[in-house]
């Protein structure tokens, strides 16, 4: 079909026609050497869509329906701007940081961007980039907190999914002292009573006795109370009972333990302080005080006063940048519609004092309270961005990094990895920033437990990628802390050991409000009016944050390396009777502690044997030292299997951060092959031969079944 085009869309459709005759260009200028010299013409478009191989779609859409958004990347980037708009496409993103820009074109300009030559350009999707927080399989949540009355026990359930959910069993334990149940009620519809029954502390209905009753609609909470013979029940703690309910979906749901003091709705619960040792350093002044981290994340509660004062009541927020909207935004203006970054800033820097057991404690709720924050926005309110979103931020950074003086930038986001950790956009820009010596803390990612399932950005060998841990409710005994099920496990695909470490990132306490997106969602997560029980590696990447603001406090002259490597020597590795209960491969380095980081002095143990430079440039790039054998198993080269059977101390002298030169020969066992999926095609998937093997998996790993809400 012949098309006679108006001026205006001749010249749009000539502007791209006008490429296509360009020859394969093997000039070392680039883009520099093309002449973009604009034609007006007339177009046959039927025929140009057929001889690029376009489907066929109505010919206006192909040349003005542009909802093809991409990164290009190919140099300067006023020659990539004018290249864009000889083609017709709009720019929407300026990414110096990665030597790109960000566009939006039809599918006729899409193609004709992909005639021109690889060496010159490199074209990347916009895909979508997620908050490191995640919906488990589950469409039923129960609530933290129980409420116990003189001889009654109350359970929130609630269902938060578009689909009915039925009960099919329900099993009760509770100390003897409190006599029999006396009766149990599903959102006040009774479904079991006994006058005279003798339970001995434990109780199990089957669907016989629920079918009728102890059923959720869409959308729906329900109460489960249960009451005994016997008063007292307020006397125990929420660990003293056992609820768990089992759905016909496929799903369960079982009582947390609980903190002994989380009934009490002042107490802060900010067990995570503890546990890693940052209440000794506040006692000493080690606060977090002129240091300054970046957030990247969903926004900021900005109007709450432990975020935006610090312990000295002063204004600590040095800028706010809305990337979404790529604008600078009035600090008492910054909000945050999903809680993700609310709560995750809260974790690092919290400025209200701890509260236990009603008493104000010395120490405060975040880890570095007295940090400066910039705060950026690049998450929308259901927590998901885009890389063009996620590059803006990073940029962002990029630019204001001295004058803001920005040491550390926290990044509780991720995507799945579809390239080699040098060929993401994502990770140039966080390792522009490394390079720059800006301290990156990213989350591991919540995909685990199988192996290979480090996310981007997380998956850089030089920055500092944190896993979960729980301490299983018992905040003063460390031997019983467990690796959370959902995080996300090494090697990466070109053989790093990650994460670097882990932190607390279990059931955490921090800040958010019911207004919010996520606490709207499940209010049974709420705690008084401003706090939100969330669990993931963003919450274990901001402990780590944290913890470099304390570390840069101390030693402000500390480089990026040097942060790494001291948190990395300063670990406790998780052991079970003297042998390893996670792999390197789970743990990293192991749990980390803020005393021993701040107080180390080591140094040049960390990212050793690579040039961040040339891994930038092409020049060279890097693998690590995991290898697998011939029975599936994965080990450390270097390192006998056997070291992982012996009592085994974490010491200086063992450290894997020795990296190899990249060899284009290496290949996993399954001849593992990226197939360019990430220059748009999206035909690669992952194989299922990358599962974990269970040589590396430690028994007692399946007894925390934690009642994440949210993975990140």
């Amino acid at each position: 079909m012949k098309l006679k085009l108006n001026k205006k869309g001749a010249m749009l459709v000539a502007g791209v026609m006008s490429l296509t005759a360009l020859p394969t260009l093997a000039s070392s200028n680039g883009l520099l050497g093309l002449n973009l010299t604009q034609v007006v013409t007339t177009a046959d478009v039927s025929e140009l869509t057929t001889s690029l191989g376009l489907p066929d779609v109505p010919v206006v859409d192909s040349i003005l329906k542009m909802d093809n958004e991409i990164l290009i990347q190919g140099g300067e980037i006023k020659v990539l701007r004018e290249l864009i708009e000889k083609v017709g496409g709009l720019v929407t993103h300026e990414l110096p940081l990665v030597g790109g820009i960000g566009v939006r074109v039809s599918d006729l300009q899409l193609a004709i961007l992909q005639k021109l030559p690889s060496s010159l350009i490199k074209i990347t999707k916009n895909d979508a980039v997620f908050t490191s927080s995640a919906l488990d399989h589950c469409s039923v949540y129960g609530s933290h907190v129980v409420d116990l009355t003189a001889n009654k026990i109350r359970w929130n359930l609630y269902n938060a999914k578009d689909m009915h959910a039925n009960a099919e069993e329900m099993t009760f334990t509770w100390p003897e002292r409190l006599g029999n149940v006396r009766s149990v009620t599903f959102n006040g519809r009774l479904v079991y009573w006994s006058l005279f029954g003798r339970q001995n502390g434990e109780l199990t209905l089957d669907a016989n006795a629920l079918k009728r009753y102890a059923n959720l609609d869409a959308y729906e909470s329900a109460t489960v109370e249960v009451s005994f013979t016997r008063y007292g029940a307020d006397n125990y703690n929420q660990g003293d009972f056992s609820m768990d309910v089992e759905f016909a979906q496929g799903c369960d749901r079982s009582l947390v333990k609980g903190y002994d003091t989380q009934a009490n709705s002042e107490d802060s619960n900010s067990y995570y302080v503890n546990n890693i040792g940052a209440d000794e350093l506040h006692d000493n002044g080690i606060t977090g005080k002129d240091v300054t981290v970046a957030v990247i994340d969903s926004g900021l509660w900005a109007a709450h006063s432990a975020l935006n004062k610090n312990t000295a009541n002063r204004s600590r927020i040095s800028a706010a940048y809305d990337a979404l909207e790529d604008t600078e935004v009035k600090i008492s203006n910054m909000t945050d519609e999903n809680s993700h970054g609310t709560h995750i800033t809260g974790i690092i820097a919290n400025s209200d004092r701890a509260v236990v057991d009603g008493q104000m404690r010395s120490y405060y709720q975040g880890v570095a309270p007295d940090a400066n924050l910039v705060v950026v926005k690049a998450f929308y309110e259901d927590g998901h961005s885009t890389y063009l979103d996620a590059l803006r931020a990073l940029q962002y950074i990029a630019d204001n990094h001295e004058a803001l003086n920005i040491r550390v930038v926290n990044l509780s986001f991720g995507a799945p990895p579809r390239s080699n950790y040098w060929d993401d956009p994502i990770n140039q820009a966080v390792m522009a920033l490394w390079e720059q010596d800006v301290v990156v803390v990213t989350s591991a990612g919540n995909t685990g437990p199988s192996a290979m399932t480090i996310g981007v950005p997380a998956n850089v060998p030089y920055v500092i990628s944190v896993g979960a841990i729980s301490d299983n409710y018992t905040q003063d005994n460390p031997n019983d802390d467990t690796l959370l099920s959902f995080s996300s496990q090494g090697p990466t695909h070109e053989a790093f050991i990650k994460p670097d470490m882990v932190a607390p990132g279990g059931h955490m306490f921090s800040l958010a409000n019911e207004d919010m997106y996520v606490p709207s969602k499940f209010p049974q997560y709420m705690v008084g009016k401003d706090r939100f029980i969330m669990s993931g590696t963003s919450q274990a990447s901001g402990v780590v944050s944290g913890v470099v603001a304390l570390m840069l406090q101390n030693d402000p002259s500390l480089s990026a390396n040097d942060v790494k490597c001291r948190l990395m020597s300063s670990t406790t590795m998780a052991q079970v009777n003297g042998k390893l209960a996670y792999s390197p491969f789970q743990q990293g380095s192991g749990s980390v502690n803020a005393v021993k980081a701040v107080e180390s002095s080591e140094s040049g143990c960390a990212n050793n044997g690579m040039d961040i430079a040339a891994d930038l440039s092409g020049e060279q790039h890097y693998m690590g030292a995991a290898r697998k054998d011939e029975n599936g198993n994965y080990y450390i080269k270097g390192f006998e299997f056997a070291v992982w059977e012996e009592a085994f101390m974490w010491e200086e002298a063992f450290m894997w951060e020795e990296a190899f030169m990249w060899e284009e020969a290496f290949m996993w066992e399954e001849a593992f092959m990226w197939e360019e999926a990430f220059m748009w095609e999206e035909a690669f998937m992952w194989e299922e031969a990358f599962m974990w093997e269970e040589a590396f998996m430690w028994e007692e790993a399946h007894m925390n079944q934690e009642n994440f809400m949210l993975q990140e």
